[in-house]
C-alpha cells in the first residue's frame, strides 16, 4: 500500500517503471510544483480524517482528483480511472510511484471529496495558490540581474465577477418586472386626479404564487406561466404609456426602470414566440441589468 507524501514531491523521488521518463516540462508536473501542498494539508488535513471504518484518503488525492475531473468534465468513474492509467495523474495527485494495479480510491469517494472540499474551502485554497505564486514571482525578480529575464506586472482577467442575484428564472423575472410596472403606475396616479386603472395585480399575484409553490415545472406549465406574465406586463406597460401620454411625469431612476422593464417585455417575448432560452445581451436582473450570465467551469 502507497505512503502519500504531504509535500512536494520531486520527478527524482517518482518510482518510474523501467523504460518510464516523466518530463519536467508536462503542465501536470509543474502544476503539482506551484501548489503548497504542504500549507494547505496543514490546514484542512482535518478534514479527511476518518476514525471509523476504511482510512480516510489523503487530501492531496482528493483535491487533485477534484482539479482533474473539473479540468477535463471526466465522471467519477473515468476520473478514478485516467489516475489508474496516467502516472502523471498520480505524480500530481501525490503517489510516490506509479501503479496500475488497482485504482486509487473507489469513484463513489468522489461525492465525499466534494461534499469535504465545499466552494469556500476551494476559494480559500485558490487564495493559498496564488499567494504562493505572487511570492515566487517577486523572488524571482529580485533575484533577476537588471537588464535581464522576465519583468513586468501581473495582468489579472476582471471582466468576470460573480454577483449576488438569484438564479435568472424567466417566470421570476417577468414577476418581478410586473411588480416594478406596478409601483410606477402607483407612483403616477399619485400625481394624477383620474380613477385608478385596472391592473389585476391580485389575480397575477396569485398565478404567480401558484407557479412557485407547484413541485414540478414541466414545460407545459412553465409556458403557460410566462404567457399570462407576458400579458400583465404588457398591460402594465400600456397602462404606463397612456398614463404618459397624459402629461404625467417619471424620474430620471424610474425612467430608466420602465426602459428595462419594455426590453424584458421584449426579450421574454421574442423566446416565448421562438421557443428558444438565448437573446442576445439578455437581462436577468432588473435591478442590475447590465450583468451578463457566462457558462462557468
Amino acid at each position: 500500500m502507497y505512503r502519500y507524501s504531504n509535500g512536494q514531491i520531486s520527478l527524482s523521488d517518482f518510482n518510474q517503471p523501467a523504460g518510464m521518463n516523466l518530463k519536467e516540462s508536462n503542465r501536470w508536473v509543474k502544476k503539482a510544483q506551484t501548489i503548497p501542498w504542504l500549507d494547505i494539508e496543514k490546514r484542512y488535513a482535518k478534514r479527511f480524517t476518518n476514525r471509523k471504518g476504511n482510512v480516510a484518503k489523503p487530501l492531496r488525492l482528493a483535491l487533485g482528483a477534484c482539479i482533474i475531473q473539473a479540468e477535463y468534465g471526466f465522471s467519477d468513474e473515468e476520473t478514478a480511472l485516467q489516475i489508474q492509467e496516467n502516472p502523471y495523474f498520480q505524480y500530481f495527485c501525490g503517489n510516490p510511484g506509479y501503479d496500475d494495479s488497482k485504482q486509487p480510491f473507489d469513484p463513489s469517494l468522489m461525492v465525499y471529496f466534494r461534499k469535504r472540499l465545499t466552494p469556500e474551502v476551494l476559494g480559500e485554497i485558490n487564495e493559498m495558490i496564488l499567494k504562493t505564486a505572487t511570492t515566487s514571482e517577486n523572488n524571482d525578480d529580485h533575484n533577476t540581474p537588471t537588464g535581464g529575464g522576465n519583468s513586468g506586472t501581473l495582468i489579472v482577467d476582471a471582466t468576470c465577477a460573480p454577483s449576488d442575484i438569484r438564479f435568472p428564472q424567466d417566470v421570476s423575472l417577468l414577476n418581478e418586472a410586473r411588480e416594478n410596472a406596478e409601483q410606477i403606475i402607483d407612483t403616477l396616479q399619485e400625481q394624477s386626479a383620474e380613477e385608478k386603472p385596472r391592473t389585476y395585480r391580485n389575480k397575477a399575484h396569485k398565478d404567480s404564487l401558484k407557479y412557485m409553490r407547484s413541485r414540478k415545472h414541466n414545460v407545459k406549465k412553465t409556458r403557460e406561466a410566462i404567457r399570462k406574465h407576458l400579458q400583465y406586463l404588457r398591460r402594465d406597460l400600456s397602462i404606463v404609456d397612456s398614463m404618459l401620454q397624459s402629461g404625467l411625469k417619471l424620474s430620471q431612476k424610474q425612467q430608466l426602470r420602465l426602459e428595462t422593464l419594455r426590453k424584458i417585455y421584449e426579450q421574454q417575448k421574442y423566446m416565448y414566440d421562438n421557443h428558444t432560452h438565448s437573446v442576445p445581451d439578455r437581462i436577468v436582473s432588473v435591478s442590475q441589468p447590465f450583468i451578463r450570465p457566462i457558462v462557468r467551469g
